[in-house]
């Protein structure tokens, strides 16, 4: 397990009984205490220790189209309605008004082929370094770094804090490197230490701990939780394959591209084709519809019931690592 304040086996009865008494519902619960929300998931006690909480869930025929319009002005973007009232946002697409209330709404994901160079220039304009860019335009800030346009559309930008000429050292660049399982990784999380190796002839050296393609074995899947997300008030969770060799290379690398945190439920080499197995696990739960970073496709909102289909399909294939 990863990320947890509490050390193993501290969550029983007793404890878990004191937690949620601190909570009034079972979304609240969820959100501020995860770890106490799954290990009484885990140990089918949720009912026991939450029967003091409130029921918000709506009543069928709750969200009409009059309170469906009232619940989407409180947003601006689909995004943003669906992550915030998923049970609503659903209910629009059921009666098939979610077109209508969503008008008001700024269009969050751009049609294929809109990030040229003019596009990526004007949204570059917007920001005074690379790291807020980044962080505030993701899709175009990935699209410009395949484009190898981030040079030429961030030249305004100022420096970051690392004094010039820091990724023209071999050490700097050798230990950004080490953060990466695969050269591509590495150009899209860091370019300036990626371009600084490679002009300095120091780029074969440096990712020689690198696979090509880190997925390739194609041998191992995994599931983990992203700390803190839900959607409709479900915990969050990515399915992938990787490499049994690569341990949890692959894992750690998503996260800091999504910039989540991850708590580990299962990491096992399985006897069949982990792409095969993975299609499987992706009809599982719903998609909380994540964009704009390598992996984002796979995370999906699980309920006790479809996490334990999951780990049981998983667990028909299991092998042991070598």
């Amino acid at each position: 397990m990863y990320t947890t304040n509490r050390p193993r086996g501290y969550w029983t009865l007793e404890t878990l009984q004191i937690e949620a008494l601190k909570y009034k519902s079972r979304s609240e619960f969820q959100k501020l205490s995860g770890s106490a929300y799954n290990a009484a998931g885990r140990m089918k006690l949720r009912d026991l220790i939450c029967a003091h909480m409130v029921e918000t869930k709506k009543t069928n025929g709750y969200w009409n189209l009059e309170r469906l319009q009232a619940e989407a002005l409180k947003y601006s973007s689909r995004q943003e309605f669906q992550q915030k009232n998923g049970g609503a946002y659903k209910a629009a697409g059921e009666i098939k008004c979610r077109d209508q209330i969503c008008a008001h709404m700024a269009q969050v994901k751009q049609p294929k082929g809109y990030w040229s160079l003019e596009n990526l220039q004007a949204e570059a304009l917007k920001y005074d370094n690379k790291v807020d860019f980044r962080k505030n335009s993701n899709p175009a800030f990935l699209t410009a770094s395949r484009k190898n346009l981030l040079e030429q559309i961030c030249s305004h930008m100022e420096p970051g804090k690392l004094p010039n000429g820091h990724w023209l050292i071999k050490e700097n660049c050798a230990k950004e490197a080490l953060k990466y399982t695969n050269r591509r990784a590495f150009s899209l999380a860091n370019s300036s230490a990626y371009h600084g190796a490679d002009v300095n002839g120091w780029l074969d050296e440096i990712c020689l701990h690198m696979d090509f393609n880190p997925s390739s074995d194609s041998d191992a899947v995994y599931v983990w939780r992203a700390i803190g997300h839900e959607f409709n008030n479900t915990p969050v969770y990515k399915f992938g394959i990787t490499s049994a060799r690569l341990d949890d290379r692959r894992i750690s690398e998503v996260a800091r591209f999504a910039k989540m945190d991850f708590e580990i439920i299962i990491l096992t080499k399985v006897s069949v084709h982990a792409s095969e197995l993975e299609a499987q696990l992706l009809k599982l739960g719903a998609s909380p519809m994540y964009e704009g970073f390598n992996g984002a496709s796979e995370f999906r909102a699980l309920t006790d019931i479809e996490l334990r289909e999951a780990i049981d399909l998983i667990n028909k294939y299991r092998t042991n690592f070598d």
